[in-house]
């Protein structure tokens, strides 16, 4: 069994960021916008920040892959700053169910009331496929007080809440929600015997060699290196433990994380995982998913992609594996849609 993966210990002291600031100071790595912040990498892509991201308390990461060329670009940031990935985290729990069914630990089409407690009620007879590719029906987000502070729920207490859910579709109906990659991951935890961090860090994390992602089970794992995340308008937003919905929301990560992730799914161990296979259509014509992977059919070629927010950040990883390209944007602004920066950002590699 893998040791749980804990925060990573590359922390910035208050003295070592100012340091780090007035050298970066003394080396021109600043641009005007409001204020003035340290940035440091690729100036095509800082042109990028300047033009999206310009109050004081942001902090960015963005990157952008071209075959064996990866350029990176920090605003208030550097490689160990850490930023959650929120509902992007369901694509790791993608990528762990196609283990599981490598394995023969479970079957794409099994009802997930074969594997965990959930009696005779309704989300009793929900499929795997159908929570993978959010046809399932369930409401996006659980209405139930304890939803709101899941670190202090576990798995029992989830399942509790499962069990008295009412979809609010009938399965089949396309709507994305934290509930569906929840159970896909306890499902996929009960079949191996594991928990659901000690089997993502064996199966995914370190086979992609994301070494320094943190499953944030509890509010004790949050990462010290963790940026502090803001709303739109700039409030700061607590960051909690994720409890038994780690799976959908918990996972935070570095740039160099999200790196190795590309590269895993453009030439590495995911890129011929079958959670990459689109399987299902989506409420977009132009879009279909497989387990969490959402791939948008385009004239030049397939585009898999997820996109991810929590309540003080947001992300996108865009992969095109036809052309060995990608984009990553990570940010501590809460962001419900990310896609157009991110389909910038891409645009630059495409040129």
């Amino acid at each position: 069994m893998a040791t749980p993966r804990v925060a990573c210990p590359r922390i910035l002291s208050t003295a070592a960021t100012i340091a780090t600031a007035v050298a970066l100071a003394m080396a021109g790595c600043y641009f005007s916008g409001p204020v003035d912040r340290a940035v440091t990498g690729d100036e095509e892509l800082l042109e990028f920040a300047r033009q999206h991201y310009t109050e004081a308390w942001h902090r960015v990461a963005v990157a952008v892959i071209d075959g064996d060329d990866v350029r990176t670009g920090f605003v208030t940031a550097d490689s160990s700053t850490m930023f959650e990935l929120g509902i992007a985290s369901r694509v790791l729990t993608g990528e762990l169910l196609a283990r599981g069914i490598e394995l023969g630990e479970v079957s794409l089409d099994d009802p997930i009331g074969a594997h965990l407690a959930l009696g005779d009620s309704p989300v009793a007879s929900i499929t795997l496929r159908q929570l993978a590719t959010h046809h399932s029906g369930l409401p996006e987000h659980p209405m139930d007080p304890e939803f709101r502070d899941p670190d202090m729920l576990g798995v029992e207490g989830m399942l509790e809440i499962a069990a008295g859910v009412i979809p609010q579709q009938s399965p089949g109906y396309h709507l994305g929600g934290d509930l569906d990659a929840a159970l896909v991951g306890q499902v996929l935890a009960t079949a191996a015997g594991v928990g659901y961090a000690d089997l993502l860090e064996e199966r995914v994390l370190e086979p992609a060699a994301m070494e320094d992602a943190v499953v944030m089970e509890a509010t004790d794992l949050l990462p010290a290196a963790l940026a502090q995340g803001h709303d739109r308008l700039g409030v700061q937003m607590p960051s909690r433990g994720h409890g038994p919905y780690a799976p959908a929301t918990g996972v935070a990560v570095t740039m160099d994380d999200m790196i190795a992730l590309a590269k895993a799914v453009i030439a590495g161990p995911v890129s011929e995982s079958k959670a990459l296979e689109p399987i299902s259509d989506t409420i977009w014509p132009e879009t279909r998913i497989g387990y969490f992977w959402e791939i948008e059919d385009r004239p030049e070629g397939e585009l898999a992609y997820v996109v991810g927010w929590s309540p003080g950040f947001s992300c996108a990883l865009l992969v095109d594996r036809r052309d060995d390209e990608a984009a990553i944007l990570l940010s501590n602004v809460h962001d419900t849609w990310p896609w157009g920066p991110a389909t910038e950002l891409l645009e630059i590699v495409e040129d």
